[in-house]
């Protein structure tokens, strides 16, 4: 019999980041590059513009709706990949350039548009890599704002001493990082011209890291971009529409714990963390989980209102502060559907510490209200402990959740799921 506080079996797939280190002559890995990583699917397998800009928008939203730069990085520069589309705008970037590299791919043709978009994206704070230089004319201009160089050895061949000294000319000030150190021999000639960085398997072979998330539908982000480009739409109409998709608000609350964004005293609620990031801002990031590939459809019906029920009872259990209650709750689920642990699954979140010792610890209002509806989904009266370990204390004045409450909470899911395919674009 399956237990009921466990809740159904994931809807979502494993989000999938390749990493291979960058490393100097020493040996000491200074940065990473970030790889695209599909099932069956490699960086070098992709052909056309639209499968390259899916891959960029991949990773972006992986890195910083899943993972987070510093515990993928671990405090070092990340190197992305970055498509024409990105530099000239047609795609967003709506991340604090802190700690990452992005490095124009040789497919991109460098005329005025992608030279504007390297100059503004370097006013931004942005690092810029040329990557695999070759010796092209068109690509000199973007030389001369980089700040690193990369240079592939399996292409350059006997030039890359010529290659070396042209960078060196243009710009004496980048770094220049070597490519597709296969063997000791290569590594040896490329430190004798005096190279700063190496990359390739003689040093370090990518590693992947994965990581169990929910789905985001295409539906909600279809409807969150034309809502949220109509300036009739309301605060609360963005929420509705994002109250639909555990997935999609999962990774809003983690892109606003990055450091350009969250509160020193963190995050309450996703309301909060929709003002924080803005309007604009937060159609740019949905944008981007789109381009990067959704689910087709949202997650099924049963697993959506189970995390939605679970939610609606913490909301009906916090008065003092309902959203607060209902992002406790949903994010409970969340982790239960995924099988992690909550502190796993939030890790990033910069959440307020009430609801942090929620969450993690069950004290306070809130940790109590999580644990009555625990404990009423355990049919039990004492401490569910499915996700954490029992509070320190008994929280003081814990509510009563009766039956009542808990199918009310089950209606309103149920509401939400149904109004999932028929919900409007605006208001």
């Amino acid at each position: 019999m399956s237990d009921p506080t466990r809740g159904p079996s994931a809807p979502g797939a494993r989000v999938r980041v390749g990493l291979q280190g960058i490393l100097t002559a020493d040996r000491s890995v200074v940065a990473h590059e970030l790889l695209f990583r599909a099932p069956g699917r490699h960086a070098a397998a992709l052909t056309g513009r639209a499968e390259h800009d899916h891959a960029t928008a991949q990773v972006i939203t992986a890195t910083f709706g899943e993972f987070g730069v510093a515990e993928l990085g671990d405090g070092k520069p990340l190197f992305l990949n970055t498509t024409r589309s990105f530099f000239t705008g047609e795609l967003p970037l709506p991340f604090s350039p802190q700690g990452v590299v992005l490095e124009l791919l040789e497919t991109v043709d460098v005329d005025h548009r992608v030279m504007d978009g390297v100059r503004r994206l370097k006013d931004r704070g942005f690092a810029i890599a040329v990557d695999d230089f070759d010796g092209e004319l068109h690509r000199v201009p973007a030389l001369r704002l980089a700040d690193y160089v990369k240079l592939d050895l399996e292409t350059s061949g006997d030039r890359l001493v010529e290659l070396v000294e042209l960078v060196r000319r243009v710009n004496p000030r980048a770094q220049l990082v070597v490519e597709r150190v296969e063997t000791a021999e290569q590594f040896d000639r490329c430190v004798a011209l005096g190279v700063e960085l190496f990359q390739g398997y003689h040093l370090h072979r990518p590693d992947v890291v994965q990581k169990q998330t929910l789905d985001a539908s295409h539906l909600t982000c279809v409807q969150l971009i034309a809502a949220l480009h109509d300036l009739r739409t309301s605060t609360e109409d963005v929420l509705r529409l994002l109250a639909h998709d555990p997935g999609l608000s999962l990774r809003i609350l983690k892109t606003v714990g990055s450091a350009a964004h969250a509160p020193r005293q963190g995050v309450t609620s996703l309301r909060q963390a929709v003002v924080l990031l803005g309007r604009r801002e937060l159609a740019s990031w949905v944008t981007l989980v789109l381009v990067g590939g959704t689910s087709t459809a949202p997650a099924r019906p049963d697993t959506l209102g189970w995390i939605f029920t679970r939610a609606e009872a913490c909301r009906a259990l916090a008065a003092e502060d309902p959203d607060a209650g209902f992002t406790v709750g949903l994010l409970s689920a969340a982790a239960s559907v995924l099988g992690i642990a909550p502190a796993d699954l939030t890790r990033g979140c910069a959440l307020a510490p009430e609801v942090e010792d929620a969450l993690l610890h069950r004290r306070g209002r809130l940790g109590a209200a999580i644990e009555a509806v625990l404990a009423h989904e355990a049919g039990t009266t004492g401490p569910a402990g499915e996700e954490a370990p029992a509070p320190d204390a008994p929280a003081p004045g814990a509510p009563d959740l009766s039956g009542e409450i808990y199918l009310g909470a089950t209606l309103a899911a149920r509401a939400r799921v149904r109004s999932l395919t028929t919900a409007p674009a605006g208001r």
